[in-house]
C-alpha cells in the first residue's frame, strides 16, 4: 500500500506564505488620512503629495480665519457701543435744535411786535392826544416798550447760552458720527473679505475630504515627500 506524502505540500504552503510576506513587505506599510473609508483607493505618490500640501495649508489658514472673526466680532461690539453713545448725543442735538428753532420763532414774533409798537409810537408822537387820554396812551406805550425790552433781553440771554454749547455739541457729534461711519465702512469691507475667504476655505476643505480623507497611502511615500524627495 502506497503512503501519502505530506512534507512537499507543507513545503509549498510555507513557500506561498513567504512569498506573500515578501510581497507585502515590498509594497510597504500603509496608513490612512483620517478615518478609513471602506473601498477607498490607495493614493498615488503625487496624490498623497497634493493631499498633504492641502491639509497643511488648510491647517494654517483655519486659526487665522478664526482670529480675524474674533477680532471683527469685538470691533462690531465696539461699534454698537459707539452707536448707543451717538444716540444719546443725537438726543441732545435734537433738543438744542428744538430750542434754537423756538428762539428763532419767538424772535420773529418779537420783531413783528416791535414793528407794530414803533408804528403806534410814531403815530402817537406825530399827533399826541391831550389830557387824560393822551396820558393813558403814553403810559400804555411805555408799558409795552418795557415788556418788549424785557422779552428781547430774555431772548438774547437764551441765544447767548445756547449758541456756543449748541455749536460745539453739533461739531463734536458730527465728527464722531463721521468717524463711526468710516469705521463701519472699513469693518464691512473686511467682514465681506473674511466671509469670502471663509467660504473658499470651506469649499477647499470639502474638496479635500472628498478627494483625500479616509484614503490609504504608503508610509514610505509620506516619508519621501516629507524628506523632499
Amino acid at each position: 500500500m502506497t503512503k501519502t506524502l505530506h512534507k512537499p505540500i507543507l513545503g509549498v504552503a510555507l513557500c506561498l506564505a513567504t512569498a506573500l510576506a515578501l510581497a507585502q513587505g515590498a509594497a510597504g506599510k500603509t496608513s490612512t488620512l483620517g478615518n478609513a473609508k471602506a473601498g477607498a483607493k490607495l493614493l498615488t505618490y503625487d496624490e498623497l503629495s497634493q493631499c498633504l500640501k492641502q491639509r497643511d495649508d488648510l491647517g494654517q489658514r483655519k486659526p487665522k480665519l478664526e482670529a480675524e472673526r474674533t477680532k471683527l466680532d469685538g470691533e462690531r461690539a465696539e461699534l454698537q457701543q459707539i452707536d448707543e453713545s451717538l444716540k444719546a448725543d443725537r438726543t441732545k442735538v435734537d433738543k438744542l435744535n428744538e430750542t434754537a428753532a423756538d428762539i428763532v420763532k419767538r424772535s420773529k414774533e418779537l420783531s413783528q411786535q416791535v414793528t407794530d409798537f414803533n408804528e403806534r409810537a410814531a403815530k402817537f408822537e406825530s399827533s399826541p392826544p391831550t389830557g387824560p387820554t393822551g396820558d393813558r396812551q403814553r403810559r400804555a406805550l411805555e408799558r409795552d416798550k418795557a415788556t418788549l425790552d424785557k422779552a428781547a433781553a430774555e431772548l438774547e440771554a437764551e441765544r447767548a447760552a445756547v449758541g456756543p454749547n449748541a455749536e460745539q455739541l453739533v461739531k463734536t457729534y458730527q465728527a464722531r458720527a463721521a468717524q463711526r461711519d468710516a469705521a463701519a465702512a472699513e469693518w464691512n469691507t473686511r467682514n465681506a473679505a473674511l466671509a469670502k475667504s471663509a467660504n473658499a476655505y470651506e469649499d477647499e476643505l470639502a474638496n479635500w475630504k472628498s478627494d483625500c480623507e479616509g484614503r490609504p497611502y504608503r508610509e514610505d511615500d509620506e516619508k519621501a515627500i516629507k524628506a523632499g524627495k
